[in-house]
């Protein structure tokens, strides 16, 4: 990015663009093109709009919205006012809600629609702070207080006419140092921060990105499903924004296999969820076909771990080699690629741990996936592979700019220029984060090579220790859990035990083909889970995954679960991990009680 401020990147960027494509955005089955020049038209009406109610420069502007076209707009046209976007995420409950805009002291909140209005309606009288509430997606259909976006538009245009050249003057007053956003954490650990980040964070982190990815060009296509109001979701919309990639919004994040196959993206960001979900349905449909499909899919997955295999060597595969892979591919591995558009020229994973195994599955098959690390209070990215020297399990090295280093007790410390400025209204917990020399604490733990490649083994406060004094991180034992086409998720469990127990959940389609061809005709996953031989058969395959494990590392008890972990019932943050503290609370004393048998 060659700007410092966010605001100038997206003016210069809207120039540049014209009536080019910007956005993709789905309407009725298919995906309206938006232009640069229609997007700039409405960004200045919300800006002017937010000014037109008396909002001073630095209010913070609240967006409870899904991942879509208008959040773009909210936000764009938030920055352009030189105020500081709060995102709260659409899966929030009200309480949450009414935390963060209390919190952050929101002047005006953004809505999506009905459903989230109502999640603020009861709690108005406690947010004195709260003067205005904009709905936008129903048009004129809004319920009062609210008003509709088309009306905050109208009002816009009539200031902006009344007070000519006051726009221009807003952006020439807003600089690097200038906050952006507040972006409140996930909560995993306990109740969430409002990390405060500044224009210059996001402008050096955009800048950096490009640097170390620098296949990526204007005019590519990118599709968008993760949550605007995590900060990966947020850092992928600037950078597709500044490189001038063209963003295509999938529809929903249940139909995201689909719109990759209507969009065909060459570029997508992920969190591990969705390729562990691809991968075991793979697996599946290959379980279930007949002995010569079996047959051919093992041979074109061994030829390609062996190209996969010399590429990750930074060398070509030849002979015989590259003679099978020719075939492989076209029987198998283009079919496969088809299902994700066909069109990628590679996959970014972050968020949480993706399997080495998995990343060398999609690899095999021809599809690269860069794994990145990275906080919300370095907006999101400290480290990621590059498309030229990669290592499947690590998350690559140190984004250009960004220092690294490994403390004594393990844990990950970061500096740079994307660093946060500050947990608001916490001094505390931000002297807590960054040490007097600038070093971000991550509370993550980790290992670095000769080579610079990370390798994060899980979150200090996550990191099991049993009643015989062995270290163990869970994270690792669950993602071999879940290479199990059965298993969905996992969670293991077992501090100061002298042993691990684990919770498992049962995917839904593969548990019921198995059950049907067994002639269990119940297909109620709650009552599947209960029934003995169920638990018999995922008995069998816990006992296979323990077979790669150090004896302590081994789950020797675990409940079997019919249902996924949501974010509705509090289980998982809105990027799908797991959220501990909350599995303790609601499962703990049934786990307590796998030990008490003995």
């Amino acid at each position: 990015m060659k700007e410092q401020t966010l605001n100038r990147m997206f003016l210069d960027r809207i120039r540049e663009g014209g009536d080019s494509v910007r956005y993709l955005v789905p309407e009725a089955g298919a995906w309206r093109a938006v232009s640069y020049a229609e997007v700039g038209r409405a960004v200045r009406e919300i800006a002017c709009g937010l000014m037109s109610m008396g909002l001073s420069r630095g209010d913070r502007v609240s967006i409870l919205c899904g991942t879509r076209y208008e959040w773009a707009l909210a936000d764009i046209g938030a920055v352009l006012g030189g105020f500081v976007t709060v995102p709260i995420y659409p899966s929030s409950r009200p309480e949450q809600a009414e935390f963060i805009l209390s919190h952050c002291g929101a002047r005006l909140l953004f809505v999506e629609d009905e459903e989230q209005h109502n999640k603020v309606m009861a709690s108005l009288s406690r947010l004195p702070s709260l003067a205005h509430i904009v709905m936008l997606t129903v048009g004129d259909r809004s319920r009062p207080p609210a008003i509709g976006l088309d009306a905050l538009r109208a009002a816009g245009r009539a200031w902006d006419a009344a007070n000519p050249g006051a726009f221009e003057a807003r952006n020439d007053e807003i600089g690097p140092e200038d906050e952006l956003t507040v972006t409140y954490t996930s909560g995993t650990t306990g109740p969430p921060k409002g990390v405060v980040s500044r224009h210059r964070n996001y402008a050096f982190l955009s800048t950096s990105c490009v640097e170390a990815i620098p296949v990526l060009r204007k005019g590519q296509t990118m599709l968008h499903f993760l949550p605007l109001a995590h900060t990966t979701g947020r850092l992928e919309h600037i950078l597709s924004f500044d490189v001038m990639i063209v963003s295509a919004f999938a529809r929903t994040i249940q139909t995201v296999a689909e719109d990759l196959g209507a969009i065909r993206p060459d570029i997508m960001v992920s969190v591990p969820r969705l390729y562990e979900k691809f991968y075991a349905k793979v697996l599946a449909t290959v379980s279930e076909s007949g002995f010569l499909k079996k047959a051919l899919f093992r041979w074109a997955l061994g030829v390609g771990r062996k190209v996969s295999k010399c590429r990750q060597r930074g060398e070509r595969p030849s002979g015989l080699t590259a003679f099978g892979y020719f075939f492989a591919d076209r029987l198998v591995f283009r079919k496969l690629r088809a299902r994700l558009g066909g069109r990628l020229s590679f996959f970014v994973s972050g968020g949480a741990p993706l399997s080495a195994e998995i990343a060398e599955f999609f690899h095999a098959m021809g599809v690269l996936i860069l794994e990145g690390y990275g906080l919300t209070e370095n907006c999101s990215v400290t480290s990621v592979n590059r498309v030229e020297r990669f290592k499947f399990g690590t998350v690559g090295r140190a984004m250009p700019g960004t220092e690294l280093k490994i403390a004594a007790d393990g844990e990950i410390l970061i500096r740079g220029p994307h660093v946060f400025k500050e947990y608001l209204d916490d001094p505390e917990a931000t002297r807590e984060a960054i040490d007097p020399e600038g070093w971000l604490h991550s509370g993550d733990i980790g290992t670095m090579d000769s080579e610079g490649f990370l390798r994060v083994t899980d979150r200090k406060k996550d990191i099991i220790v049993t009643s015989g004094g062995k270290n163990i991180a869970p994270q690792n034992i669950e993602n071999l859990l879940k290479h199990d086409p059965f298993v969905s998720q996992a969670f293991v469990y077992g501090d100061r035990r002298k042993y691990l127990t684990a919770i498992l959940t049962l995917s839904p389609e593969e548990t019921l083909a198995w059950a049907g061809r067994r002639g269990i005709v119940e297909r109620d996953l709650e009552r599947l889970a209960a029934l003995p031989q169920v638990r018999a058969f995922l008995q069998k395959r816990v006992d296979k995954v323990n077979g790669h494990l150090a004896t302590f590392e081994q789950v020797k008890k675990f409940i079997l679960l019919g249902r996924d972990f949501s974010q509705e019932s509090g289980e998982l943050t809105p990027t799908l991990k797991v959220k501990r503290k909350v599995m303790v609370e609601k499962y703990g004393a049934t786990l307590d009680a796998l030990y008490e048998k003995d």
